[in-house]
């Protein structure tokens, strides 16, 4: 049996805040991972696609998703490819997508937490493997559900476990919910040949005997979500040597890039011009693969004398497309938070001196304005509506104050 193994394609993903140029890409840019991925599958004459949850991000799908989806896995079944996808928590049983839509006749849609069992068959009608999977019914499945998959019985063909869950030991799975949670222990132990999974989405192998993988998400969504992405092709015309590769569906990447030497850069060009060195020896040791499209996410650091400038949020929207005109990149995101003067706060506040005190006295008004005595009437400025507290208020005044007064100080010293 042979078959690709995808999950968390999460199609029609809003990407909510985002121009509408970008979000435009980045939701085509699923589209057109799966049909690389669907194309993968026919010149590989495979048996199978097996899709292991999270096949929608929501509720609801464009028309021009539902078309392209139903008509990619139509295709599908007209090469003799089967496809067994199981629900997950973003598109569980209940909702509209998996019940709604009039899927292929080749397609088996498994929207319930009861296993079932698809047998795959071959180009030539044999009988090469069986599929068992369980779906999520909502979107917030509590139940090991792994724990009710068995493999079928009295057969010599290939086993496969499909689903949705998220491996107690898993890499990354903090950042999910842990929905359909299982265990490593009790996954090896089923008697499968190979667990097909979903819901984590970094691609990585729990076990090698058996192979119990997720093969991750099929396009990255954010800048958590870096490297290839794609799916993973899998022979198990031999149970006992199963041979597993991974293949690259996804159009666009996600990387990100840290550029902490500004300490000499005050202009524009100066900092896209460090931006795109840092770019240029990311690149020559990962080019990518031929046609990649990229998203940067650029995460400015370390000391800089315009820092104060570096945390305006037009002044970054300004680097922003410098940087993606510059590289050539599908867009490009850039944070400060990193960006600070070339002396810190923390560094100085304990001086038995008159910068040291400073320091202390702007700490303690930020944050400890009842010990200090000031109420309403003291602040010119407070607007109890907009701000909630003194304490808030001047908190946010304040914000910052430190590395001013200390910047300031260093400056005229410096002068001096």
């Amino acid at each position: 049996m042979r078959f690709i193994h995808i999950s968390d394609v999460h199609l029609d993903t809003a990407f909510a805040g985002r121009p509408d140029r970008l979000r435009s890409r980045l939701r085509h840019a699923s589209l057109e991972a799966l049909a690389r991925c669907a194309a993968t599958a026919r010149d590989e004459e495979v048996d199978a696609l097996l899709i292991a949850g999270d096949l929608f991000d929501g509720a609801f799908l464009s028309f021009e998703t539902e078309r392209f989806l139903l008509e990619q896995l139509g295709d599908l079944g007209h090469a003799g490819i089967q496809v067994v996808y199981a629900t997950g928590n973003h598109d569980p049983g209940r909702g509209r997508r998996s019940s709604d839509l009039d899927w292929p006749a080749a397609v088996t849609v498994i929207a319930r937490d009861d296993p079932v069992t698809v047998p795959v068959h071959g180009r030539g009608g044999d009988l090469v493997g069986h599929v068992t999977g369980a779906g999520h019914t909502t979107p917030r499945e509590t139940a090991d559900l792994s724990r009710r998959l068995v493999p079928t019985p009295g057969t010599t063909a290939a086993q496969v476990a499909l689903l949705h869950t998220q491996v107690s030991t898993a890499s990354a799975r903090d950042v999910h919910h842990p929905y359909a949670p299982s265990k490593l222990d009790q996954l090896r132990a089923a008697g499968f040949h190979y667990w097909a999974l979903g819901h984590v989405h970094l691609r990585q192998e729990l076990s090698s005997d058996p192979p119990v993988h997720y093969c991750g998400n099929l396009q990255g969504r954010n800048p958590r979500e870096t490297g290839p992405k794609g799916g993973l092709l899998v022979d198990l015309g031999d149970p006992a040597r199963p041979l597993i590769e991974f293949r690259e569906f996804a159009p666009v990447r996600w990387e990100k890039l840290e550029v902490a030497s500004l300490a000499g850069a005050t202009t524009l060009d100066e900092i896209a011009t460090e931006v795109e060195r840092g770019w240029d020896e990311a690149r020559a040791a990962d080019p990518g693969s031929a046609g990649t499209e990229w998203m940067l996410a650029v995460e400015l650091a370390g000391p800089s004398p315009i820092w104060r400038q570096l945390r305006e949020p037009r002044e970054l929207e300004t680097i922003e497309d410098e940087v993606a005109a510059r590289l050539e990149v599908v867009g490009a995101e850039v944070r400060a938070g990193g960006v600070h003067p070339r002396a810190r706060v923390e560094e100085h506040i304990d001086r038995r001196d008159v910068l040291g005190a400073t320091l202390q006295l702007c700490r303690d008004v930020a944050g400890a304005a009842d010990s200090l005595g000031l109420t309403d009437a003291d602040l010119a400025g407070f607007d109890p509506e907009r701000d909630g507290t003194v304490d808030a208020y001047l908190a946010r005044l304040l914000k910052g104050g430190g590395e001013e007064i200390l910047d300031r100080m260093v400056e005229a010293n410096e002068a001096g």
